[in-house]
Order: C-alpha cells, then sequence, then structure tokens
C-alpha cells in the first residue's frame, strides 16, 4: 500500500546523506532497521508504493541540486526546515541567513504551503536567554515574511544525554523552566509571528495551545492531501505523547546526523555520530549500516 516516506526525523538526510537519498529512490528500496526491536525491514520506494516525501533538515542546499531526480519518484514534497540562528546550541548548522535563501527557494519552485519553518526547540541556558531567542525569532520572520505560513515550536526536553552533551561540548547550563514561563515564552512568540501573518503551532506541547497557538500535526494527511490534490492515509501514528502525526515510514537512523546540536536527542555520542556520517557509502542499503546480508538480519 503506498505509504509516506519520513526522510527523517532520526538523522538529516537532505544535509548529510543527499546522494545516498537520491541512489535509494533508483534502486527502489532501502533497508531500515527499528531502533527499539532492531529489526530490519525492507521498504520499497517504487514511484507506486510512495504517496509523497516529508523531509526534515537544518540544511537543505545538499538536497537543491538533486531535486530534479528525487522528483521522478514523486512530486509531492514537503519541508520541515529548521531555521533557529542559535550557533551556540547548533555546532555544524549553516548561517541563518544562507538557510533562510534556500528556505526562499523551495517556496518558490513548490509553494509556501509546502514547506514549514521550525523554530524547534527552544533550549535556554545560562549562555542563550529567552530574550535573545526572541530577537532571533524576529530576525528570521522578518526574511521569511510573505514565504512562511507556519512556525513549529516546542521546548526541549532535559534528557540526561542533552543535559551531558550541552555541559561537555558547549558548557551550556540548561535553564528549568516552569509551565507557566514556557506558557509565557510562547505567548510572546505567537504575537511576535502573528506580525508577519505566520501562525505558531506547538509540537507535543499540549499545554502551550491557546487561541493564538495550534496544536501541530507535522506530518498531517489531510493537509498533505489538500496541497498534493490526493487522498492520503489519515490513520494516526501514535509515536509519542500528544503526537498528532499521520502515519508515516521513517527510513532514518540515530547516531547518524553530524550537526552536534547541543539539544538532541537522536546522538548518544556526538563524535561517534560524525565519524558514522563520514563513513557511510553512497550506495549502503540503509544509513548507519555498512554491510547488510538481507532484510532478516
Amino acid at each position: 500500500m503506498p505509504q509516506i516516506i519520513s526522510a527523517s526525523r532520526r538523522t538529516d538526510i537532505p544535509a548529510f546523506y543527499a546522494d545516498w537519498f537520491v541512489n535509494r529512490l533508483r534502486a527502489g528500496y532501502v533497508l531500515v532497521k527499528n531502533p527499539y526491536s532492531q529489526k530490519v525491514i525492507r521498504v520499497s520506494l517504487c514511484q507506486d508504493d510512495v504517496n509523497g516525501i516529508v523531509f526534515w533538515s537544518k540544511n537543505y542546499a545538499p538536497l537543491l541540486e538533486r531535486l530534479e531526480p528525487i522528483e521522478k519518484t514523486t512530486k509531492n514534497l514537503f519541508f520541515h526546515f529548521t531555521i533557529t540562528a542559535n550557533a551556540e546550541l547548533e555546532l555544524h548548522s549553516p548561517d541563518y541567513r544562507e538557510a533562510i535563501k534556500d528556505y526562499l527557494f523551495i517556496a518558490r519552485r513548490y509553494s509556501p504551503a509546502q514547506v514549514v519553518w521550525r523554530y524547534d526547540p527552544i533550549c535556554i541556558t545560562d549562555k542563550v536567554s529567552f530574550d535573545l531567542h526572541e530577537e532571533r525569532f524576529i530576525q528570521c520572520a522578518e526574511l521569511l515574511k510573505g514565504y512562511a505560513q507556519r512556525s513549529i515550536i516546542s521546548f526541549v526536553h532535559p534528557y540526561k544525554k542533552v543535559l551531558l552533551n550541552m555541559k561537555s561540548h558547549g558548557g551550556h547550563t540548561m535553564a528549568m523552566l516552569s509551565l507557566e514561563q514556557k506558557k509565557e515564552y510562547t505567548r510572546r512568540l505567537a504575537e511576535k509571528a502573528a506580525v508577519y501573518g505566520i501562525q505558531l503551532f506547538a509540537c507535543c506541547n499540549d499545554y502551550l495551545l491557546s487561541d493564538s497557538v495550534r496544536k501541530a500535526s507535522c506530518i498531517d494527511g489531510r493537509y498533505l492531501s489538500s496541497i498534493f490534490g490526493k487522498s492520503l492515509d489519515h490513520n494516526p501514528a501514535k509515536l509519542r505523547k500528544e503526537c498528532a502525526c499521520t502515519k508515516s515510514q521513517d527510513i532514518g537512523t540515530y547516531g547518524t546526523c553530524a550537526h552536534g546540536c547541543l539539544y538532541c536527542y537522536a546522538n548518544t555520542d556526538m563524535d561517534r555520530a560524525r565519524e558514522t556520517q563520514q563513513r557511510q557509502q553512497p550506495d549502503g542499503e540503509a544509513l548507519g549500516m555498512m554491510k547488510v546480508g538481507n532484510a532478516s538480519q
């Protein structure tokens, strides 16, 4: 049955694996290891089996020159574009002004409805205050005006590995915020977003919802159906508490993103993730797996 391909919540495929992704589309399949059960499955990427592709990235530059071969599989493309201007927290992300140029390119090539701006997650530390976040949010919104219709936010979760990475790699101490503080900060961002014609959405943070902040469905089958002009599956994904996403098939692998974001939940070891990315074979059947005998191993 045709499905939505997510590329990927687990790693940044456009930034680091664009050639690999195009090669997998040409091959017509990819092998994916479940991060919990470790079971490997074969996912078809043939044209008839793909309803659309949802990308997630902080850096689309490597993917932009490869859009034509991707469109041979499907032109139903949707782009989550994370742009925060927080270089202290995202150690290897491009300058936000360069990223915004790529955002505008995507919005013009397809439509503003097919790309969403993520200012996500909001991570407040002893070195990055909310006032600084607010200032940077406004800087980005000003440059995105007329092209960004939606912005998705959330607040970083203080996982143990996140706290350790922030301290050991960046010398940051995360601020522990009350729910009331987060609500107030969100209200302020929603107010600023509205000035630029941007609707604010909260991802898996339902306590932030209000008249000015809507619930995010990052992969929304009904919304994608409307912009693609094609009826897609609306079944819920149930990825985590308060998630409103439609079911999709993610083809990424944890521990393979080399952006070095201090708040990252997907990498246990940042140095190892970078080494894994550098070793990846562009014709490999899966990400982070150098040799795979068959899909059952």
